[in-house]
């Protein structure tokens, strides 16, 4: 009796040491300090191997282990995003921030920091320096001398501006933030071609192409590659400083009454003669890629009125251009500007509305066999009269925009 009484007294002292040893282990752990084994993409396979670099914006999974408790997450010197729910012990989901490359405190390039109540870890990892990437210019045609806008992003110690033609700026420029350059141009160019931006890290070359008067052209109006329109062609430079050559010319100083749909009447429309809109071996690009531009210089504020912009005089698809919708105030140019409009804004018909509904799936569905004339009308589809309008027009393309 009392062999078992002793048996039964050590089991009930094994088990409690047990409990305790684990009770402990337990502690030991929740108070341990942070630890980074890797990093890896979050993307599924085969894209979850270990990263040695990622991108600010880039979704990355820290794996350690203490990692539960973790109240910041520092990449190159610059706080992430705290999500806790996305935390386990051994996984952080994290989102890289966005990082002052110019302002990255001493001893930070290139380091991850996990902080919990525990400690704090350090671990190696690099993050990438984005390139410079261009994504419009004010005036894609302006001439010497003239001030263009460069927008952008990554521009961190911008060193020069490469014009087409290898002709590059080193002054006259200024850099506004990371995202916006402003810059006179050079003299000289004489082809056009894309614009480059060098930086601290990289070099950032544009899709759009500057100065060229060849890619896509529909009519520079010195072709005479225009059909018959209600608008004067003119080259008076004086009217509109900064032109080339011929532009068309629209203006109606009278204003447009509410509901008049009268393009062809007075000087209110432009149309070329037929030409391609896309070339038919890129038929297959998604309608993303292309767009319509043009430069337009406005000679007095633009407050109500829509240009329609049509293929063939079929209103089947339709790009409405009033950019003063939605604004306080009317639309100014201060000069000639690029304008852009993406061939995915030709829409069609919603309700009583053109060009409000839905785009083209593919480019022949919105362009048949690519090719066909360009229809750029004026006229007021709302219900009170729109003011005077004085504009120009010039060099009216197609081109890629990615």
């Amino acid at each position: 009796m009392l062999h078992n009484k002793i048996l039964n007294w050590l089991l009930l002292f094994t088990v409690a040491a047990g409990i305790f040893t684990t009770i402990g282990c337990k502690k030991d752990n929740a108070g341990a300090a942070p630890v980074i084994k890797q990093i890896r993409a979050i993307s599924p396979s085969p894209n979850d191997s270990v990263l040695t670099a990622a991108l600010p914006g880039q979704i990355v999974v820290i794996q350690g282990a203490h990692l539960a408790s973790t109240a910041q997450i520092i990449f190159n010197g610059f706080a992430a995003s705290i999500n806790n729910a996305l935390f386990s012990d051994d996984n952080l989901v994290v989102t890289v921030p966005r990082i002052a490359w110019d302002s990255i405190p001493d001893g930070k390039l290139n380091t991850v920091e996990v902080i919990t109540a525990m400690g704090k870890v350090t671990y190696t990892f690099t993050i990438i320096a984005p390139q410079p990437s261009i994504t419009s210019v004010s005036n894609e045609m302006a001439l010497a001398g003239a001030t263009i806008v460069i927008n952008g992003n990554g521009f961190y110690g911008v060193s020069k501006i490469i014009f087409p033609g290898g002709i590059a700026v080193t002054d006259n420029f200024t850099v506004t933030g990371i995202t916006q350059i402003t810059v006179t141009v050079p003299s000289g160019i004489t082809e056009g071609g894309p614009l480059q931006v060098v930086g601290q890290y990289g070099t950032g070359t544009s899709v759009l192409l500057f100065n060229d008067f060849v890619t896509g052209m529909f009519t520079t109006f010195d072709d005479g590659n225009y059909s018959w329109g209600a608008y004067e062609i003119t080259n008076d430079p004086v009217l509109f400083p900064g032109s080339i050559g011929k532009y068309a010319h629209i203006a109606v100083p009278d204003g447009i009454g509410a509901g008049d749909f009268a393009w062809y009447d007075g000087k209110r429309s432009m149309n070329t003669n037929g030409v391609t809109w896309v070339l038919p071996a890129a038929m297959n690009d998604p309608v993303s890629s292309y767009a319509l531009k043009f430069e337009m210089s406005l000679k007095m504020p633009w407050g109500g009125a829509s240009f329609y912009v049509i293929k063939d005089y079929s209103w089947t698809y339709l790009a409405r251009f009033e950019p003063w919708k939605g604004r306080d105030a009317a639309v100014s140019t201060d000069g000639w500007i690029t304008v852009t409009i993406p061939l995915t804004q030709f829409k069609t018909k919603a309700g009583s509305l053109d060009g409000t509904g839905d785009p083209a799936s593919s480019l022949s569905e919105l362009l048949g066999s690519g090719s066909g004339s360009l229809n750029f009308m004026l006229l007021n589809s709302d219900a009170i009269a729109a003011p005077p309008f004085d504009g120009a027009f010039d060099n009216f393309r197609v081109v890629k925009i990615q």
